[in-house]
């Protein structure tokens, strides 16, 4: 299934649009509220205030005939939107009838609604939508002034003039987009140089990226930085462990040699049987090593910790010990266990056995004839504790951190071995959230390697 990549630049640019819309969409929501609201509430007020000072005019002309009172009525229509022909402002339409005693004695020009209904009285005329009427009625005199007028922006909220809202909108998507365009493509160009810095490099220049100048981009060049550096780091651990291997496999290596050249060259029987076990000793020595390379390679403490899942440690243990008791046998070293029924630890299992295997064969090979190991599982403080005691020669502090570097050996030790042990162990703790720590036994001759895992897990 083909995965297309997703565009950045247009990203942005759907972004910006957006905002575009949202804010002209704002700008309609507020123009239809004001005209349904405000607009027609303040019209309403301006109308009753020119009906009652049309009002005041009827007092003042009494009983004159409609002949004189309509130039007056006139004026007063002209003098409601004085304002607006001064300012230059949109004129809405205006209806003014005037009666009196019942009789209508002014009716203004026809303004798009329908004729006026003498008969219908002031209160029964028709009003045309988007309009709003105001009738103020003085008893005393018999005059009721009837004013209507359209609503100012009313026309707006209709569908014919949804051109109104559009227009502004489609005329100025050029005049906005351009702009946003090369602002974003001017602003995305310190990243193409970035990419550009790392494609031009070759596969063995992991050096530093230069410092962007530019807050956004700092982080990534940090992270790419520290990505840089983590791989470098992991080149050099392979390249010295790869240098290390090989020249540990030399040894078992040349001893094999020099005994199978002893072999097709000797003849008394003594001969070729030294040289038969100096065959097997160099070929049990390689294996040895072979595997504590493969473990080593295994136990990777740099990797993540998906695979953890939930399993009784102390069944692991008694299941590692019972394999481990075979080796102990030979040597008569005695192997005891102390731990509760059960423990459940979140655990990668092959690392995991790795560790266990690899400090329980430290202790039984270290400690001496008819010695005894202790292994303990204990639970205290939120911790798993996992302990291996022995009663051998124990360390000197000050080489205890020295022995979990690969293919490190104590001087003056007689015991054969690859180095590679307690670097297993140590990998494969933190490949399971934990680490260890060496001391020297209080009760006697001895060390003691305690690895602690955080958080009891069922």
């Amino acid at each position: 299934m083909t995965r297309h990549n997703r565009s950045l630049f247009k990203r942005l640019l759907y972004g910006f649009i957006s905002v575009m819309l949202l804010i002209w969409l704002a700008n309609l929501a507020l123009d239809v509220y004001e005209t349904r609201t405000s607009k027609r509430r303040d019209m309403q007020r301006e109308l009753r205030a020119s009906a009652l000072r049309i009002m005041v005019l009827m007092q003042t002309v009494g009983e004159r005939p409609p002949e004189q009172i309509k130039p007056l009525v006139h004026k007063m229509e002209q003098l409601h939107y004085a304002l607006y022909t001064e300012l230059g402002w949109y004129i809405p339409a205006l209806q003014t009838q005037v009666w009196r005693h019942g009789a209508l004695v002014y009716a203004s020009a026809d303004q798009g609604l329908p004729p006026t209904d003498a008969a219908a009285g002031p209160y029964g005329q028709p009003l045309r939508d988007g309009w709003v009427v105001s009738v103020e009625t003085d008893a005393a005199t018999g005059v009721t002034v009837r004013m209507a007028t359209e609503v100012i922006g009313e026309w707006m909220l209709q569908v014919s003039s949804i051109g109104y809202y559009f227009a502004p909108l489609l005329f100025s998507i050029p005049f906005l987009l351009l702009p946003a365009w090369f602002i974003i493509r001017v602003g995305l160009r310190p990243l193409k140089s970035i990419v550009g810095e790392i494609e031009e490099r070759s596969a063995t220049d992991l050096s530093p990226l230069a410092p962007s100048p530019y807050l956004e981009l700092s982080p990534l060049v940090g992270s790419v930085n520290r990505l840089m550096e983590r791989l470098t780091e992991r080149l050099e651990r392979e390249q010295e462990f790869l240098i290390d291997a090989a020249h540990e496999l030399k040894t078992p290596l040349s001893i094999i040699q020099i005994n199978a050249d002893t072999l097709t060259t000797t003849r008394t029987a003594q001969r070729v049987e030294d040289a038969g076990q100096g065959l097997r000793t160099g070929v049990e020595r390689a294996t040895h090593t072979v595997h504590q390379l493969l473990a080593l390679a295994r136990s990777g403490g740099d990797r993540d910790h998906t695979s953890l899942m939930p399993r009784d440690l102390v069944e692991l243990v008694a299941d590692r010990l019972a394999q481990a008791g075979q080796i102990a046998a030979t040597r008569h070293v005695e192997i005891e266990l102390q731990a509760p029924e059960r423990c459940m630890l979140a655990m990668h299992l092959e690392s995991m056995a790795s560790l266990i295997d690899n400090l329980v064969s430290n202790a039984v090979k270290y400690s001496p004839e008819g010695g005894r190991v202790m292994v303990a599982i204990a639970e205290a403080d939120g911790r798993i504790v996992l302990s291996v005691a022995d009663q051998g020669p124990g360390i000197a502090p000050e080489m205890q951190r020295k022995v979990f570097e690969r293919f490190f050996r104590l001087p003056d030790q007689d015991q054969a071995g690859s180095g590679l042990g307690l670097a297993i162990a140590e990998r494969a703790a933190a490949r399971n959230q934990g680490r260890i720590h060496l001391a020297n036994r209080d009760d006697g001759p001895g060390l003691q390697v305690e690895a602690s895992f955080d958080g009891v897990r069922e």
